[in-house]
C-alpha cells in the first residue's frame, strides 16, 4: 500500500510541475495571504449585489418555513426547565413549527432554510429582511469558489486555481442563483465539499478525519435536498472502478473480511429500517392527501435504529485502537473507511437534521420517501419550455447538454473542452481530472433519464464547478502549448494573458447582464434575444420585478389599483410578500374581488406558464413594460390595464378551441422496442407534451368571409347585452358561451356589463389584424409584438391617457 501511494504522489507531482512549476514554491505565510486576498475579492464581488435581484418564485415559501421554525427556536431559547421544553418536543409541535420535509409549502428538508435564518439573525440588524437571508447563499457560493481555488492551486499552481475560481465566480447563471433564498447553492457547496473531502480521504495519508467528513456531509446533503444525495453516485463509481480492481489483484483476504463483516453489520439495521419504511409507505395516502397529524401508521421500530451503524463504526474504530498491529483491525483501508463513514454518519446526521423527524420517525420518513419516489403523483407537474415546445415534468435527453452550451460564457466553454481533452489524453499520469469529469457528467446524465428537469440550470449547479475546473486546466494547458512558440520570457505573460481573457470574458458577461443574470444566454445562441426566438425562457423567476421595476410601478399605478394575475399557473405569493415587506404600495389591491370593474394584470414573460389569454394580452399595448438594455430590450415584465384585459379576455373567449389531438412523438425503431426499450427516450418517447394551441376556425373564417355581419353582431351585443332576434348576434353569443371556461356565459355577461365596447374592439382586432392574431394563437410561447407589426390594438378604439403611462420606462 505505501508503495502504491508513493507512486501516485510521484505521478501527481510530475503532472503538477508540468502544469505550473511554481505550485510548490509558495511559502505557507504567503499562501495564507493569497487565500485571504482571494476570499476578500470574492466577497467584494458578491455581497454588494445581494439586494439587486427581485423577489423570486420560491423565496416567500422558504421565508415562511424559516419564520415558523424561528418561533420554535425562540421558545427553546426561553425555556428554563424540562417541563417548559417538553411541549416543544411533542410530535405535533415539531410538525407545526418545522414545515419541512413533507407535502406542503416546502417539501425540502431544513438545512438550507436554517442557514438562511442564521444569516438573517446575524445580518438582519444592518440589512433588509430578504438580503439578510440571501447572505447564506452568497457566503456558501463564496466558500465554494474558495474551495476550488485552494484545492486546485495547491496541486496545479495559481494559474489553474485562479482561472477555475474566476470562471465559476463570474458565471452569470450561477452567480445569479447564488443570490437567492433557495436550496441549490447549499447543495452546490455540499456536493463540492463532499467530492474534495472524498479525494483527500482516499489519496492522502493519515486522513481519517476527511473520511469521516464525507459521511457527515452526506448526512447534511440528505437534510438539504434529495438531489444533493446524488453525489454518492460518482463516489461509489470511483471506489468500484479505481480501488476494487487493486484489491482483486492483491488478493488480500483481510481486506475482504473487514469489508464484508463491517458492511454487513452496519447495513443490516439500515435494511430493516428501509423495509419498514416501504411497508409504512403502503399504509399512507398519497402525499398530497396525507395529514401527518392523523396519518400515523403504527410501527414497533424506533428511529433510534438509524444510530446502530454508528455504534458498529465506533466499535470497529475501538478494535483498531486496541489491536493496532492486527492485519484485520489495525490496517488503514481508506476506501472502506469512506464507505463505512457514509453508512455510520449519514443516517444519524440526516435524522437529527430535521426536528420533525425526531418523533414518529419512520412514518414521517415514509411520507418523505413517497414524495421523492413518486414525485409525479405527489407534486404538481411543472411545465417547461424547451426549444419552443412545452413539456411537463421531464425534458428530452439532451436538455442539460444544450443548456450548458447556451448559458455558459463562450470562452469558458472552449477552455473547458480543451481541459477535458487534455484530461482524457493524460489520464494515465493524473487521475484527478478524470475524477472531476465523472462528477461533471453525473447530473447531466441523470437529466437524460425521466427525472424532473424544470427551472433551467438550477437543478445541476455542481456541474458548473467542475466545468470551471476544466476551464482552469484547459487555459493553462493551452498556454503551455503555445509557449513553445514564443521566447521563454514571454511564456508567463502568455499564460497570464489567456487567463485574463477567459476570466475577463465571464466577468464582462456578468457585468453586462446584471441584474438579469438568471436570463443570461451566451453569444453562441445570440444572447437573450436569440435564445427567446429559439424557444427558451426569456425570464422565469420574477427577478425582473426588482427594486427599480417596483419603484416605477409604485409611482405609476393609480391609488387603489386592483392587480391580478388572471392566470392559474402563476404564483401570487411573490407580490403578497413584496407588499408585506413594504416594497409594493399598501393601497394596491392584490387579487380581483370587485366584479363591477376589471383589474390590472401582472404579466411576466414566463413562456412556460402562458395561457391563451395571456398570450393575447402580451401583444396588447401595455400600461407599463420593462425592456432592459441587458436583455437586448426584450420585454421581461409588464402590467396590462383594464382596457387591454377586457380586449384580451373577449379575444380569448372568441378564439379559444380545446385541442384534443394526441401529441405526435417520434417513435423509436422496432429493434429498440424489442431489445432496448430504455433507449426509446432518445426518440422522445415517454415525454409529456402540453398545450398545442389551436384557434377556433369558425370565428376566424367568419371574420374573413363576412366581417360586416360580425361587426353588426358585436355592436348589438355591446349595446343591448342580449342577442335578441338578430342572427349575427345570436351566432356570436353562441361562440362566446361555448367554451368550458365561460359556461353558462358568466364571463361574457360580466364583460358586457362592465365594458361592453371591448367586444367591438376585439372583433375589430380580429378583422384588421387577422394574420397577427393567428400567429399569436399558433404559438405556445409569447410573441414579440415587433415580429407581427406592433401591438395588435394599436389604433383600435380609445387609447386613454391612463394607458400611455409608463412609456418613459420602456427602454430602461
Amino acid at each position: 500500500m505505501p508503495i502504491l501511494e508513493s507512486k501516485k504522489k510521484s505521478l501527481e507531482s510530475t503532472q503538477t510541475k508540468e502544469l505550473s512549476p511554481q505550485a510548490s514554491e509558495i511559502g505557507s505565510g504567503r499562501w495564507r495571504a493569497i487565500c485571504a486576498f482571494a476570499l476578500s475579492l470574492t466577497l467584494v464581488a458578491t455581497v454588494p449585489t445581494v439586494g439587486d435581484f427581485g423577489l423570486t418564485w420560491d423565496e416567500p415559501a422558504y421565508r415562511f418555513s424559516q419564520n415558523r421554525s424561528a418561533q420554535w427556536w425562540e421558545q427553546v431559547a426561553g425555556a428554563r426547565t424540562i417541563a417548559e421544553l417538553r411541549p416543544l418536543l411533542d410530535p405535533d409541535a415539531l410538525l407545526f413549527y418545522w414545515t419541512y420535509g413533507r407535502y406542503g409549502i416546502n417539501f425540502h428538508p431544513p438545512l438550507a432554510g436554517q442557514l438562511n435564518l442564521l444569516t438573517h439573525v446575524v445580518f438582519g440588524r444592518w440589512m433588509k429582511d430578504i438580503p439578510a437571508r440571501r447572505m447564506a447563499s452568497v457566503l456558501e457560493f463564496s466558500l465554494t469558489v474558495m474551495l476550488g481555488f485552494v484545492f486546485l492551486s495547491k496541486r496545479y499552481g495559481l494559474g489553474v486555481g485562479t482561472v477555475a475560481a474566476g470562471a465559476l465566480l463570474f458565471m452569470p447563471r450561477v452567480y445569479g442563483q447564488a443570490h437567492l433564498i433557495e436550496t441549490d447553492t447549499t447543495g452546490l457547496l455540499l456536493w463540492i465539499s463532499t467530492a474534495l473531502a472524498f479525494w483527500k480521504g482516499l489519496t492522502e495519508p493519515h486522513s481519517r478525519a476527511w473520511r469521516v467528513l464525507v459521511g457527515v456531509l452526506m448526512g447534511l446533503a440528505f437534510v438539504e435536498k434529495m438531489a444533493a444525495v446524488f453525489v454518492l453516485a460518482p463516489l461509489l463509481i470511483w471506489l468500484l472502478a479505481a480501488r476494487l480492481p487493486s484489491i482483486f489483484r492483491r488478493g488480500c483476504k483481510w481486506d475482504w473480511i473487514d469489508g464484508l463483516v463491517t458492511t454487513t453489520a452496519m447495513i443490516a439495521p439500515l435494511g430493516v429500517a428501509f423495509l419498514e419504511i416501504l411497508q409504512l409507505s403502503k399504509q399512507l395516502p398519497q402525499p398530497n392527501a396525507t395529514d401527518l397529524l392523523y396519518d400515523r401508521p403504527q410501527t414497533r421500530i424506533p428511529g433510534l435504529i438509524l444510530a446502530f451503524p454508528l455504534a458498529i463504526w465506533l466499535l470497529r474504530r475501538f478494535l483498531g485502537k486496541v489491536f493496532p498491529k492486527s492485519a484485520l483491525w489495525g490496517t488503514e483501508r481508506p476506501a472502506l473507511e469512506i464507505w463505512t463513514s457514509v453508512l455510520a454518519f449519514a443516517p444519524v446526521v440526516g435524522w437529527l437534521g430535521n426536528p420533525s423527524w425526531w418523533r414518529v420517525t419512520l412514518p414521517r420518513l415514509a411520507h418523505y420517501y413517497l414524495i421523492n419516489t413518486n414525485r409525479r403523483g405527489s407534486l404538481p407537474d411543472i411545465q417547461i419550455l424547451y426549444l419552443g415546445q412545452i413539456y411537463e415534468y421531464s425534458l428530452p435527453w439532451h436538455n442539460a447538454w444544450v443548456l450548458i452550451a447556451i448559458t455558459v460564457p463562450v470562452l469558458t466553454l472552449v477552455s473547458a473542452v480543451i481541459g477535458v481533452f487534455f484530461a482524457i489524453r493524460n489520464a494515465g499520469n493524473d487521475r484527478l481530472p478524470i475524477y472531476f469529469l465523472l462528477h461533471l457528467l453525473t447530473l447531466p446524465f441523470f437529466r437524460m433519464l425521466p427525472t424532473p428537469a424544470h427551472d433551467g440550470v438550477r437543478l445541476f449547479l455542481p456541474t458548473f464547478f467542475f466545468l470551471a475546473a476544466f476551464a482552469g486546466w484547459g487555459t493553462v494547458r493551452f498556454a503551455n502549448r503555445l509557449a513553445r512558440f514564443v521566447p521563454t520570457r514571454q511564456a508567463q505573460w502568455l499564460q497570464l494573458g489567456l487567463a485574463a481573457l477567459v476570466i475577463g470574458n465571464s466577468a464582462w458577461a456578468l457585468a453586462d447582464s446584471h441584474p438579469f443574470e438568471l436570463s443570461y444566454y451566451n453569444q453562441g445562441i445570440g444572447g437573450p434575444q436569440g435564445a427567446w426566438k429559439s424557444g427558451f425562457e426569456l425570464t422565469y423567476w420574477y427577478d425582473a420585478f426588482n427594486a427599480e421595476t417596483l419603484d416605477e410601478l409604485n409611482l405609476k399605478l393609480p391609488r387603489g389599483a386592483v392587480v391580478d394575475f388572471m392566470n392559474p399557473l402563476t404564483n401570487p405569493m411573490t407580490f403578497m410578500e413584496l407588499q408585506s415587506l413594504g416594497q409594493l404600495r399598501s393601497d394596491i389591491v392584490l387579487g380581483w374581488q370587485d366584479f363591477d370593474s376589471l383589474p390590472y394584470c401582472w404579466l411576466l414573460t414566463q413562456d412556460s406558464k402562458a395561457t391563451d389569454f395571456t398570450r393575447l394580452l402580451f401583444v396588447m399595448k401595455p400600461f407599463y413594460e420593462r425592456k432592459p438594455r441587458q436583455l437586448n430590450h426584450m420585454r421581461v415584465a409588464s402590467v396590462a390595464d383594464p382596457v387591454a384585459v377586457s380586449r384580451a379576455w373577449f379575444l380569448s373567449l372568441l378564439t379559444y378551441a380545446p385541442d384534443n389531438r394526441v401529441p405526435k412523438i417520434p417513435l423509436a425503431p422496432r429493434w429498440v422496442h424489442d431489445y432496448a426499450p430504455f433507449l426509446g427516450r432518445l426518440w422522445g418517447e415517454g415525454l409529456t407534451l402540453v398545450r398545442r394551441p389551436k384557434p377556433y376556425t369558425p370565428l376566424l373564417e367568419w371574420a374573413q368571409d363576412d366581417p360586416e355581419s360580425l361587426r353588426d353582431g358585436a355592436k348589438i351585443l355591446a349595446r343591448d347585452k342580449t342577442p335578441g332576434n338578430n342572427p349575427s348576434a345570436q351566432r356570436l353569443m353562441a361562440i362566446l358561451s361555448r367554451t368550458p371556461k365561460d359556461r353558462p356565459g358568466m364571463f361574457t355577461r360580466l364583460l358586457l356589463r362592465v365594458r361592453p365596447e371591448a367586444l367591438e374592439e376585439a372583433i375589430e382586432i380580429i378583422i384588421t389584424r387577422f394574420e397577427a392574431i393567428r400567429t399569436v394563437l399558433g404559438r405556445e410561447s409569447y410573441t414579440d409584438p415587433n415580429s407581427i407589426g406592433g401591438y395588435v390594438d394599436e389604433g383600435i378604439g380609445p387609447i386613454t391617457q391612463e394607458r400611455s403611462v409608463g412609456s418613459d420606462f420602456n427602454n430602461r
